[in-house]
């Protein structure tokens, strides 16, 4: 069963029509690099000034892609980070390298379980928590902190998820809705083109008995089958421009006419 479930995982596909970007985006730009320029002008303790501030700014800038490419925005964020960790035990720095506006990252780890495929959501998962783990580990605060920390940077990815799942809930129940529509109005296409049909069936015959014996009652019947033709053509259009506009059946053509047929013979 956990290995159907993980397999299914694996092979889910990325939701469908996801904005490249969109006035939040930006809006999250602006504040991320507006906090970049406060922090780095106002606070004191800053390790490694200069690579601090081109790193946070490279952060803000990756979630501009996040929904197009979560995968590689995680990867690149986090794979920063680890290589900034690692660059700062080789120097042993006396202080954490990094602003605190660095936790824009926190976005893409819910833009990874909300817009990436079940394989994006798995490698990209596999990242987060090796970095996570790499920086717990070479830190010297306490396991609980740790921890916490570590379900702190994990949370977004639950609610990205959570936020996913509620979509493709909502948009399953807005289908069914739509598929039961579409087959009530199927089936009262099939009753109105039955009806109409039928009574077409009884006139002709009724046309084909009185043609001998009084001709103007034929030509009267066909006429009257002229008419109910009119009208099942009619209601069949009516009834197709309706299944149409609930997501389904093709363009309707204009009607043969007269300059049609020699072509239609």
């Amino acid at each position: 069963m956990l290995r159907e479930d993980l397999r299914t995982l694996w092979t889910e596909p990325r939701p469908p029509d996801a904005p490249a970007r969109v006035w939040r985006d930006w809006a999250l730009l602006a504040a991320g690099l507006s906090g970049v320029v406060l922090e780095a002008a106002l606070r004191e303790n800053v390790v490694w000034r200069p690579v601090a501030v081109v790193f946070a700014v490279w952060l803000c800038l990756l979630p501009l892609w996040r929904r197009t490419r979560p995968l590689a925005m995680v990867t690149l964020a986090f794979g920063s980070l680890s290589l900034l960790q690692v660059a700062s035990l080789v120097a042993a720095p006396r202080e954490p390298v990094g602003l605190y506006t660095g936790l824009v990252v926190l976005v893409l780890v819910y833009a990874l379980p909300r817009w990436g495929s079940g394989r994006e959501i798995v490698l990209g998962g596999a990242v987060v928590l090796a970095t996570g783990v790499l920086c717990s580990v070479t830190d010297d605060t306490p396991v609980v902190e740790n921890v916490a920390g570590l379900v702190f940077l994990l949370l977004p990815g639950v609610f990205g998820a959570a936020v996913r799942f509620w979509v493709t809930a909502r948009e399953r129940q807005v289908e069914q809705v739509r598929s039961r529509e579409r087959e009530q109005l199927a089936r009262e296409l099939h009753d109105t083109v039955a009806h109409h049909v039928s009574a077409m069936v009884i006139i002709a015959q009724a046309g084909g008995v009185l043609a001998g014996a009084d001709p103007s009652a034929a030509v009267k019947a066909l006429e009257e089958v002229e008419e109910e033709g009119a009208r099942t053509l009619e209601e069949m259009r009516a009834m197709v421009a309706a299944l149409r506009d609930r997501g389904v059946g093709a363009e309707l053509a204009p009607p043969a006419g007269v300059a049609d047929l020699e072509r239609l013979v």
